[in-house]
């Protein structure tokens, strides 16, 4: 919608350039329009660029900010950096993945999101805690403790998919099981 406002505005100014170049005596007021109307549209089109790029990164990172500035105590920030890592240690594969086929792109996007989920799991238990009776955090460590799977099994993915692309002409078919039970395990995880 802003984008077509701005560029309306854009056309609406460059017609108003092209009859002021034709119509006045003046041609130095007619390039000074026209150098305007060039330097709006290339600023305005490039802040709409650049704040869609913000906000799809502000959702992205929604999850990461809340959870840490949930734990305002300090009660939690052993959890809190566990899951904090084992969602960088997932996001940092994401320039690999990338490569990978479709479906393992999806699959990465899954496990991403999974992590992501945890994060918010994380922080909706840690904003809801009885910091009075400070009862044993159960849920969070369960939380903890099955990122730790995921990553594991991504880890394992991953590492088997390194192998397959890097020794094609060496392709054990124990590899392809073992992609395959790991696919397996992550969709039962889920």
């Amino acid at each position: 919608m802003n984008f077509r406002i701005v560029n309306t505005i854009s056309v609406i100014m460059f017609i108003f350039c092209v009859i002021l170049l034709f119509a006045a005596d003046n041609l130095a007021i007619g390039i000074s329009f026209s150098a305007l109307w060039l330097l709006y549209t290339i600023v305005a089109n490039a802040y709409l660029i650049t704040q869609g790029k913000r906000e799809e990164k502000a959702l992205a990172d929604a999850p990461i900010e809340r959870l840490g500035k949930c734990d305002k105590r300090g009660l939690f920030r052993n959890e809190v950096q566990i899951l904090f890592t084992q969602y960088n240690s997932i996001s940092s594969r994401a320039e690999y993945m990338q490569k990978t086929t479709d479906s393992m792109q999806e699959l990465y996007g899954r496990i991403l999101e999974q992590a992501k989920s945890n994060m918010d799991s994380a922080a909706a238990y840690i904003e809801s805690y009885d910091y009075y009776t400070r009862p044993e955090p159960v849920y969070l460590h369960n939380l903890c403790r099955q990122g730790d799977q995921l990553v594991q099994k991504f880890n394992i993915l991953v590492e088997q998919l390194v192998d397959i692309d890097t020794n094609p002409t060496s392709l054990d078919m124990n590899y392809v099981d073992d992609v395959v039970e790991c696919l397996q395990e992550m969709q039962a995880m889920q």
